[in-house]
C-alpha cells in the first residue's frame, strides 16, 4: 500500500499509529512518528536503568567487602 499511496500517505499514517511495512507478507520495517519514538527510547533506556540499578543492588546484598588490609592479611606471604 505504501508504494502505491506515497512517502506522504505513509508518513501521515505513521503520525497516528505505528504502522508495519511488509514484503511479501512478512514485516520488514516499522514506521513511527519521531514522538513515538522518542518515547519508546525513553521508556527502553528508563526500564534499562532500573535493571541495571536492580542488578547492582542485588550484588553489592550478597557480597562482601572487604579493605586493602584485610585482603592483605588473608594472601600467602610472597617470596
Amino acid at each position: 500500500m505504501a508504494t502505491k499511496k506515497g512517502v506522504g500517505y505513509l508518513a501521515e499514517t505513521a503520525a497516528g499509529r505505528t504502522v508495519v511495512l511488509t514484503d511479501h507478507g512478512k514485516p520488514s520495517a516499522i514506521v513511527m512518528s519521531p514522538e513515538r519514538f522518542d518515547d519508546l527510547e525513553r521508556s527502553l533506556r528508563l526500564a534499562a536503568d532500573q535493571m541495571i540499578q536492580g542488578v547492582s543492588q542485588l550484588v553489592a546484598e550478597r557480597s562482601e567487602f572487604h579493605t586493602v588490609d584485610e585482603v592483605r592479611e588473608g594472601l600467602p606471604a610472597r617470596r
